[in-house]
């Protein structure tokens, strides 16, 4: 069935992709004109050029479809193309027929077959009845409440405890709305000190969110939720931006197109971490002429290579920006889908998987790996039992899916990166997944695990105050067998010394000894211990050297 065969196109909407970005009035001198210092900034401290894709679409080309009859919605740069909808399909094939036109992408059909629910399940449940144990959820920073056990799961209140809580990071979450968050309880702290920095709906055009679906006041939640004794989110002073670009009630792949808009945006303004629990496998059947038929931008399993789906595309690209963007994997691990969804297959996304309070895969979230075989899930947070906020703002409720283990793993992400402000989001992104509890035997489960935030952070410590890359510290061979030899390449002499910490970030071993920047040191009794990852840190004068070490 060919589309431009109806005479009236007015329920669909194409994205029409232009060729160049020729004659443009922005250029790549001036990027002023189109991205925020913000922006420019993190580009400049991740040592990334500006380039062409940083530069708009010609507003030229967007005139002439007006001019040729068409409806504009969202332009995104990164496609180099627009959302349109057009009268009939003459018009469709004028716009077609120019010269700076590449080609076009039927996206939306107003007139669905109703959609079904695609969001996680929330359960309304009092604190008698709640499964998981709160042994302690104070610590000296916060008295966390029910939501202890998914910060405490990744050591997420370590960094809280050494001060770093999301202040000046700036995350950007992308969803289906976000219900009443500027005035419920929950988000009290977050409105009165102004860190919401913006808001867009790309669905409908227009500056709301507050009155749209609740599904990212629940994850907003997870994230920036500051209710002392009840729930305090995993980055509870950060800033945010808060950007619709999914309609719930259907699922079309134009919300792809719409999430790359968002994505964009989210770039030019400065963000720092994009978080997003969204995900697109199929869409949704429609009605003609009494037949269900289905969607003809369904994906595949073989789709999901990291590289191929709209908003896979454009994840990719805003990483390429510096940009840390966490996505949840999806929760199709108990249906015939079984596999994650876009944009979490994305090369260079954090993919998050699910688990439960007690470090288990949950039922629901998504396998791996991407079908061009790259690990997926990257990582694991908790996503059963998640508690979040409800639709009025009181913790009296959880949350089960992967949009939950999402928010709750980039805000401990976007404090980690608060700490060691020289890194880059690559940095950042492979200190997380080293940390995690299967780094070594990563699968298609969880990935490379659950990350431990202070190891992390202690991994990190070495990129923050020496170029690793120079092999300042050694350790051979690793994996090791025996006792533990590592060489000093400094070329300095004097007394240094060595810790060993585990993956829980304890502390194995401490000692002292002499290095004369030439030979090697052994550290005697290492060969005790047991198979695993540990972390050596050896200190010289005020300098710190930090590498990863596999025990066999």
């Amino acid at each position: 069935m060919s589309l431009t065969s109806f005479a009236q196109l007015s329920d669909f909407r194409y994205f029409i992709q232009f060729t160049d970005k020729n004659n443009s009035p922005y250029t790549i001198s001036n990027p002023s004109a189109f991205l925020s210092a913000k922006a420019i900034q993190r580009r400049a401290n991740q040592n990334i050029a500006i380039d062409v894709v940083d530069l708009p679409v010609n507003p030229q080309y967007l005139d002439s479809l007006v001019a040729h009859g068409a409806t504009l919605y969202n332009a995104s740069k990164w496609h180099n193309g627009v959302t349109v909808s057009v009268p009939d399909s003459a018009t469709l094939n004028a716009i077609l027929s120019l010269p700076f036109v590449q080609n076009s992408v039927h996206v939306y059909r107003k007139r669905n077959s109703s959609g079904t629910n695609k969001f996680e399940t929330l359960r309304n449940t009092t604190p008698a009845t709640q499964r998981q144990s709160q042994p302690s959820s104070a610590t000296q920073s916060y008295s966390y409440g029910l939501g202890y056990n998914q910060i405490h799961i990744m050591n997420g209140d370590y960094l809280h405890d050494l001060g770093f809580r999301g202040e000046d990071m700036v995350i950007s979450l992308l969803d289906a709305g976000f219900w009443q968050a500027d005035v419920l309880p929950a988000f009290d702290s977050l409105n009165a000190n102004g860190r919401i920095l913006g808001t867009w709906d790309f669905v409908n055009n227009e500056p709301g969110v507050y009155e749209d679906d609740a599904h990212g006041e629940a994850v907003l939640s997870c994230i920036a939720a500051n209710m002392p004794d009840s729930l305090i989110g995993t980055a509870p002073e950060a800033s945010f931006y808060l950007f619709r670009s999914e309609e719930s009630a259907h699922e079309n792949i134009i919300e792809e197109y719409n999430w790359a808009t968002a994505a964009e945006h989210a770039d030019s303004v400065g963000t720092d971490v994009i978080s997003t629990s969204l995900g697109y496998t199929t869409f949704d059947n429609f009605i003609f002429q009494g037949d269900t038929l289905p969607s003809e931008n369904n994906h595949t399993y073989n789709d999901m290579n990291g590289h191929t789906c709209p908003s896979s595309v454009a994840a990719n690209i805003a990483v390429s920006k510096g940009i840390l963007v966490c996505a949840s994997a999806g929760n199709s691990g108990d249906n015939s889908w079984h596999y994650i969804g876009a944009p979490s297959d994305g090369d260079e996304v954090i993919s998050v998987g699910g688990v439960g309070p007690e470090g288990y895969h949950a039922s629901f979230s998504s396998y791996g790996p991407a079908s061009d075989g790259d690990v997926k899930p990257n990582v694991a947070a908790q996503g059963a039992w998640t508690v979040v906020s409800d639709a009025a703002g009181f913790i009296t409720i959880y949350g089960f899916g992967t949009s939950f283990a999402c928010p709750v793993l980039a805000g401990s992400a976007t404090c980690l990166w608060q700490a060691h402000p020289t890194a880059n989001a690559v940095e950042v992104r492979n200190a997380i997944q080293q940390s995690a509890n299967y780094a070594l035997t990563p699968n298609d489960s969880l990935g490379y695990g659950i990350p431990n935030f202070e190891l992390a952070h202690q991994l990190l410590i070495g990129i923050d105050e020496n170029d690793l890359s120079n092999n300042s510290l050694v350790i051979y061979p690793n994996p090791v067998k025996d006792d533990v030899r590592f060489l000093l390449n400094s070329m300095k002499q004097g007394k240094i010394h060595v810790e060993i910490f585990d993956v829980s970030g304890k502390k194995l071993i401490a000692t002292e000894m002499i290095s004369d920047g030439k030979h090697s040191n052994v550290i005697p009794g290492t060969s005790e211990l047991a198979t695993g990852i540990y972390v050596m840190k050896v200190g010289l004068d005020k300098n710190i050297f930090v590498q990863r070490m596999v025990k066999l």
